[in-house]
């Protein structure tokens, strides 16, 4: 026979159990959603990649067609920017789902750091002058030499540039600079933009995650570019770190 206390301890171990049960099975289908996400990315980025060479083919003969028409000509350059848009936004999806998948490997080398910077400045200028901002640019007078795939922190300084440029109104200064800190180097993206709400600080490095959707950002992207930001620095041992004053104050990554 059963005592009240003993009763109430077998509840105690019944509810326990059924909490680590409904916890495993959450875990599961947690597990199993991401898994789900990963593929419908990969899946997505190649369904969308396939037809844009065709199209970017079919344009190139466009403009051969109608190279005195100064009408056409202006359309070939909308399509083209569009385009290129496009292929940036898939190229940012597989990034994605390559990083998520565990199918990036860095070709780590020993490079100095101002060529890295200079890499991301000549990817990122076109953008950058467009909107009419001025670039500050402060590169460490001593060679800084640092282990790490050239590439990909070229690629991770060019979407930092990238989004000081998209969130800074037409005329805007950005100032992209390094320095050495003891064993450390810190590079700095810091712009005069639309700055960052305090509630949407932890949550900029999200994948899809936007301070702004209203129309006149409709171009600043899926919100991709900062998530692949803090994978390629963490892959290379760093970390990233955003600041803003909030609205209108404009933000720093560093």
């Amino acid at each position: 026979t059963f005592d009240a206390d003993d009763i109430d301890f077998l509840k105690t171990i019944c509810h326990y159990v059924t909490l680590a049960y409904e916890r495993a099975r959450l875990v599961r289908e947690l597990r199993e959603s991401h898994r789900r996400k990963d593929e419908f990315l990969a899946t997505l980025a190649h369904e969308l990649r396939n037809p844009l060479a065709p199209i970017n083919n079919a344009l190139h003969i466009l403009r051969l067609e109608s190279s005195d028409t100064p009408a056409m000509a202006h359309v070939c350059e909308m399509i083209q920017r569009q385009t290129n848009y496009l292929v940036r936004l898939v190229d940012d999806l597989m990034e994605v789902s390559r990083i998520t998948r565990g199918k990036i490997e860095l070709h780590q080398e020993r490079v100095e750091l101002a060529a890295i910077m200079r890499n991301a400045v000549e990817t990122s200028q076109p953008l950058i002058d467009a909107a009419g901002h001025q670039l500050h640019l402060s590169i460490p007078p001593e060679p800084l030499f640092l282990q790490g795939d050239l590439v990909r922190l070229a690629q991770v300084f060019a979407n930092l540039l990238n989004n000081a440029a998209k969130y800074t109104e037409a005329g805007g200064q950005i100032w992209f600079s390094a320095s050495r800190q003891l064993k450390e180097v810190v590079v700095s993206v810091r712009d005069s933009g639309i700055g960052i709400p305090a509630d949407m600080l932890p949550r900029v490095f999200e994948i899809f995650a936007q301070v702004d959707r209203s129309p006149s950002r409709a171009h600043g992207g899926l919100g991709i570019g900062l998530a692949l930001v803090r994978s390629l620095v963490e892959m290379h041992g760093g970390k990233v770190e955003a600041r803003s004053a909030g609205k209108g104050e404009g933000s720093e990554f560093t």
